[in-house]
């Protein structure tokens, strides 16, 4: 028996994807061409490149978003909605990921086939596997 909940990712994905466009839209505002005297968030990291926003609003919003019993699909979902929302900004600004962008600065980025993507994506994606699939 798998711990996957369908209902509840689904409910990530769709979270995941909305989120992502307020966040390109207004949170971001840089990117729209907005913010251009500040360069969008003004903040000092807290804790490496995390800056208040991550920690104190976006971390503890996904966790609620990823809700799930058991504890390991939870956990699972919200490894989940960080990738896919990362994934989904991408996808609304209409423009990949290039290498040195915010997303690549934590564990670098591989580039196959021309295509850069983060190497937390990956790590991310191997963690939600493992918390979906093993029975805990």
């Amino acid at each position: 028996m798998n711990l996957f909940d369908p209902v509840s990712f689904l409910r990530v994905v769709v979270f995941a994807a909305v989120f992502a466009g307020i966040e390109f839209r207004y949170i971001n505002r840089r990117e729209v061409g907005l913010d251009t005297k500040t360069g969008g968030l003004g903040e000092k990291p807290v804790m490496g490149l995390f800056l208040p926003y991550h920690l104190y609003f976006l971390l503890p919003l996904f966790i609620v978003a990823s809700f799930s019993l058991p504890v390991t699909a939870w956990a699972g979902n919200t490894f989940a909605v960080a990738l896919l929302e990362d994934v989904s900004y991408f996808v609304w600004r209409g423009r990949w990921v290039s290498r040195g962008e915010w997303t690549t600065r934590h564990f670098g980025s591989l580039s196959p086939a021309g295509l850069t993507v983060p190497v937390w994506w990956i790590l991310d994606a191997l963690i939600v596997a493992f918390l979906y699939l093993l029975p805990f």
